[in-house]
């Protein structure tokens, strides 16, 4: 494995598999549970893309003890933003607050040793 570098390109990379993850979630709905194929193909293949990006960070030498912890805090958060305004979901204050709070959560939890 390299070494742990933060590198302008390893952070595009990072922000790329944030937005990507975020696309291929959000195609999800449209899929129509794997039944539309056209959807189908369109959301396997960013999250290929994806799983790509991921793989190739963590080579790199980005830590998974960091680089994990962060997705799984924003990719839910971004979703949520797609929800609300492309699929007219409605979501609460509160929801919000729980869901930004377990984020932080997540954060503190990365940063132990």
């Amino acid at each position: 494995m390299g070494e742990s570098t933060m590198t302008v390109g390893s952070v595009a990379l990072f922000l790329f598999l944030i937005v990507s993850q975020t696309v291929a979630v959000s195609l999800l709905p449209r899929t129509a549970g794997f039944t539309n194929l056209y959807w189908t193909i369109a959301c396997l293949s960013v999250y290929a893309v994806s799983l790509w990006s991921l793989a190739y960070i963590i080579h790199t030498g980005m830590p998974l003890s960091l680089v994990v912890p962060i997705l799984a805090a924003v990719v839910p958060l971004m979703s949520i933003a797609v929800a609300v305004v492309f699929y007219k979901e409605a979501a609460s204050l509160l929801k919000i607050f729980l869901l930004c709070s377990a984020c932080g959560v997540i954060g503190l939890a990365s940063a132990v040793k």
